[in-house]
């Protein structure tokens, strides 16, 4: 079999030949067959279960996943989980438990197709347990030769294509645009996706949900490429950025008009002596937040927790370290963070706004 670096060069002479074909046929070939979106109505979320006026979504966590894994993973290896149907009971349980001890409504599961998302499993996880679910649409940090080979429209077009059809064959739709950059900076593909994100928001109304990597502020990096196509910053979160407890970072990006996730609260619970020093404890990062409410931005924070129920892209005992790392689980921010922020001074009105009003005003784009 011929290595990645020989077929792409295979495919690029291939290619070079197909473009000389395709010029020549051009002014005779018919205009491609694409969907002509319209903008989302204000006030409504697209849910797993369908539309929903968007003062219905409640106490929501914004960053979140039923499960990480990888495209086609859970249809083709099920058993790596215990079964489709043990692992769905599993994530009822758990989900129905945030609901009622939590008091959550709604998760936003930000896993788009190339980490695993499974949009009837996620239907059929929301439908059992209560829980309001939002999917998304986009693309997560390593493309595949496919997604690699695709242009920032072309990427555009299948997000505008999800978000106006349907994910995977159902009319459920996505509620929200996910997209990343890591340690690496922005590489080449990912400035494609950035560009893409921002096109097709622009296109349909939806908003954009980021990964970044705080430490590096390469949110920084994001908020240009997104400025630079014309996006309006109030329509994207920046997330993880509890990463970092650099103020300046932190508020040079509210100032500039986006929402910052504070969603890796529970990164914070590792064991100090294991974890990198670069890692702030959860404690610190609710500091973070309350420095954040005392300058002002409390409307533009989300708090959540990027935690999963299961997780095939790391050795099978990661879920289990992480599960004692953390037992509470989604419950984390209910039990720790919120308690904290009150010890601190944060308000009840205060963190009603960043756990219901925030989420309200901009997945419903109000």
């Amino acid at each position: 079999m011929a290595t990645r670096r020989e077929f792409l060069g295979q495919i690029a002479v291939a290619s070079v030949a197909a473009a000389s074909a395709h010029a020549a046929q051009a002014l005779n070939a018919a205009a491609p067959v694409k969907i002509s979106p319209t903008q989302r109505s204000r006030g409504v979320v697209q849910t797993v279960q369908g539309p929903m006026d968007a003062s219905k979504l409640g106490f929501t966590l914004p960053h979140e996943h039923i499960c990480a894994s990888s495209a086609g993973f859970m249809q083709t290896w099920p058993e790596f989980f215990g079964g489709r149907a043990n692992f769905i009971s599993k994530v009822v349980d758990r989900l129905k438990a945030v609901r009622g001890e939590g008091g959550v409504d709604t998760i936003v599961d930000v896993t788009p197709a190339d980490v695993g998302r499974d949009i009837r499993l996620i239907e059929e996880v929301s439908r059992k347990s209560g829980m309001q679910i939002v999917a998304c649409t986009g693309h997560w940090l390593y493309p595949s030769l496919s997604m690699d080979a695709r242009t920032a429209n072309e990427l555009a077009d299948f997000f505008v294509l999800e978000i106006e059809r349907g994910i995977e064959g159902t009319d459920i739709k996505p509620g929200v645009i996910k997209v990343a950059t890591d340690h690496e900076g922005v590489t080449p593909f990912l400035e494609e996706a950035l560009r893409a994100a921002a096109r097709a928001s622009k296109e349909t109304g939806i908003p954009v949900t980021t990964h970044t990597y705080a430490a590096d502020r390469i949110g920084e990096k994001q908020a240009d490429l997104f400025e630079n196509e014309g996006l309006n910053p109030a329509v994207v979160c920046l997330g993880h950025c509890d990463d970092s407890n650099d103020m300046g970072y932190l508020t040079g990006l509210v100032k500039r008009g986006y929402t910052i996730g504070m969603d890796h609260m529970t990164w914070g619970t590792r064991d100090e002596k294991a974890a990198p020093a670069r890692v702030l404890s959860w404690q610190q990062r609710a500091e973070s937040i309350k420095k954040l409410i005392d300058a002002g931005f409390c409307n533009k924070i989300f708090l959540s927790h990027d935690w999963y129920f299961g997780i095939s892209m790391a050795a099978v005992e990661a879920m289990e370290a992480m599960q004692k790392m953390n037992p509470d689980g989604m419950l984390f921010n209910t039990r720790k963070t919120i308690p904290y922020l009150k010890q601190i001074g944060v308000t009840d009105q205060q963190i009603r706004t960043i756990t219901v009003e925030n989420p309200r005003h901009f997945f419903g784009g109000l």
